[in-house]
């Protein structure tokens, strides 16, 4: 017939491709700005579920009302602390830029006899700051040289603060309909992972999901831990301030590398206070407790999850949050996850799921 359309089953397949490409690509277009806090909320009931079945449980089945619930109790669990720091660190800040305005009218004379009595570098040290003191106009070079990077880096600091609230603020009206409607999400996601990659897409994505959980428990009770030695650590140097100390340790320890950013200036202040003794013995218990903690639990509860060895679980949380931002701290453990998971799939030698 001459108006029949000159189309082939391959073609149709081709345009049916490039039409569910062009539909994914627009979707994931218009929620780029929202992933992250997707992401977070996510995981964060992915790792509070259980929480979440009980109290559901508790209730009666009332979904909806377990779901706010759960919710306020994440809020009230992880935003409430941080914000309760962030007040009593902006109240030893301006403790403490009240003491340098006393040190900068006493003069720097202080300053230069703490620097002479440090070993081996002292007398040079102490000759340096001297001279940069005793030139205003150099000093005043230096001061202005380094302004413009001081200015950007408050800047881009202020910004990421801003973005930061607003993602926690957008992550946790999110988790409430993670809550509601993950239920009825979850066999979906189940149904469609089985017809894209068969059974045993499903075998090979368990571990992702033990690995995610278990990051989660080792990272909260690893900060926790950290924060409370260098709790005991400040508190026997004698410091005025060990639970400040200890709380901003719990928050900056989330990171890999968080808890050195607290005992390492701290101990460095005692040095140079003169008060040798504690300032070492702080920094050799941040260096031989606290860090060690780190790596002990984090090992641990990745082992336990996923027999993930440790040094494959350290690279995937820096490489996680290199890749991905802060997000990346699950992301990059998980990715590993899976990629141990193929491995021992193929590496068995009957060929069989493990």
């Amino acid at each position: 017939m001459l108006g029949a359309p000159m189309t082939t089953p391959g073609s149709q397949r081709w345009a049916e491709l490039a039409g569910t490409a062009l539909i994914i690509g627009a979707a994931l277009l218009v929620l780029r700005p929202f992933l992250v806090p997707i992401g977070w909320a996510v995981i964060l009931a992915f790792a509070s579920w259980p929480a979440f079945t009980w109290i559901e449980r508790r209730l009666g089945g009332r979904t909806g009302w377990a779901a706010a619930l759960t919710t306020m109790l994440v809020v009230l669990v992880v935003m409430v602390p941080a914000v309760l720091v962030s007040l009593a660190l902006a109240a030893e800040l301006q403790r403490a830029f009240a003491d340098f305005k006393v040190w900068v009218r006493s003069g720097p004379g202080e300053l230069l006899a703490v620097a002479r009595r440090l070993p081996v570098l002292g007398p040079e040290l102490a000759d340096r700051l001297a001279g940069i003191l005793a030139d205003p106009l150099r000093l005043q070079e230096w001061a202005t040289a380094r302004a413009g990077p001081v200015v950007v880096a408050v800047t881009s600091a202020a910004g990421d603060l801003g973005r930061f609230a607003i993602e926690a603020v957008l992550a946790v009206f999110t988790l409430f309909f993670v809550y509601r409607d993950g239920g009825a999400l979850a066999p979906a996601i189940d149904r469609a992972a089985r017809r894209l990659g068969g059974p045993r897409t499903v075998v090979l994505f368990r571990p992702m999901g033990r690995t995610v959980r278990a990051v989660m428990y080792g990272t909260l009770f690893t900060a926790l831990t950290q924060g409370a030695l260098v709790m005991i650590g400040t508190w026997a140097a004698g410091l005025r301030a060990p639970v400040l100390l200890g709380a901003l340790t719990v928050l900056l320890a989330l990171l890999p590398v968080g808890a050195p950013l607290v005992y390492g200036p701290v101990g460095a202040w005692l040095l140079l206070q003169g008060r040798l003794l504690a300032g070492a013995l702080l920094l050799l218990w941040g260096v031989l407790v606290v860090s060690m903690v780190d790596n002990v639990i984090r090992s641990w509860f990745l082992a336990g999850a996923g027999r993930i060895p440790f040094l494959l679980g350290f690279f995937g949380v820096l490489g996680g949050l290199a890749a991905f931002g802060s997000i990346g701290l699950f992301l990059g453990p998980a990715a590993v996850a899976l990629l141990l998971a193929l491995w021992r799939e193929w590496s068995r030698e009957d060929g069989t799921a493990p």
